[in-house]
């Protein structure tokens, strides 16, 4: 029984190189634009790790960081989502690992917080502060409450461009003080609430952290604020 092919009327005669494409001058552009996306990505979180060591660590900005900088107790991940709802799905992968090692204590490899690391744009749209926020209320709706994690993981949100108040508008004043939640790349942290109730009982004063971050980084002045957060990013593209 003989096999069907593209041309019955020439069962044995291969197809010219027009009709079935040229696949050797197509594969080089499609691993050329694959590793473009890779490189991209994996720049994303090597910004993101020089923001944990020089500014979150490094300017102690936060206490607990330091003991879950390395894997599998921190999970780095750079988000390949294009819509929110692409987002909502990478998120719920991370809260379900960080609920394993809740759920089965002692499990080998679990982690205990996650970064997802977005990109600038998401759902054809810049994603600025604002839109962080706005996507966070979707993620802690679709993710965190109807997965049954709400009295388990929180949200924490960083970005380029975060300000404490909600009312500060684009191109006003500056305020140093915004760089204690200002990241390379905008970013999702999950937090165990058990982890966070730990540091609240073994800090003196853990309720005083985020006030005395932002008065010794307005001591430093905007200026030493920014060129430190956007060394995280030109480190990357000399390398």
């Amino acid at each position: 029984r003989r096999r069907p092919t593209r041309d019955a009327g020439t069962p044995n005669t291969p197809p010219k190189a027009s009709q079935r494409g040229d696949s050797k001058r197509k594969e080089p552009r499609h691993q050329g634009s694959s590793t473009a996306h890779m490189s991209k990505l994996a720049r994303r979180l090597a910004d993101t790790r020089r923001w944990l060591d020089s500014i979150v660590i490094g300017q102690r900005l936060c206490p607990f960081a330091p003991p879950v900088r390395q894997p599998p107790a921190l999970r780095l991940r750079a988000s390949v989502a294009e819509c929110s709802c692409g987002v909502a799905a990478e998120l719920a992968e991370e809260a379900a690992a960080l609920r394993l090692g809740l759920d089965s204590p002692g499990t080998e490899g679990s982690p205990e917080t996650s970064l997802l690391v977005l990109g600038g744009t998401l759902d054809n749209g810049a994603l600025g502060w604002r839109e962080l926020i706005a996507l966070s209320w979707k993620l802690q709706a679709e993710v965190i409450v109807d997965r049954g994690h709400a009295e388990h993981l929180q949200i924490v949100l960083f970005h380029p461009a975060a300000t404490h108040s909600t009312y500060a508008e684009a191109g006003g004043p500056a305020d140093a003080g915004d760089f204690t939640i200002r990241s390379p790349h905008p970013v999702v942290q999950l937090l165990r609430e058990v982890d966070v109730l730990e540091g609240v009982r073994s800090h003196p004063d853990a309720e005083g952290i985020p006030g005395r971050n932002r008065v010794r980084l307005r001591g430093q002045g905007v200026a030493a604020c920014e060129e430190r957060l956007m060394r995280c990013i030109a480190a990357g593209e000399e390398a």
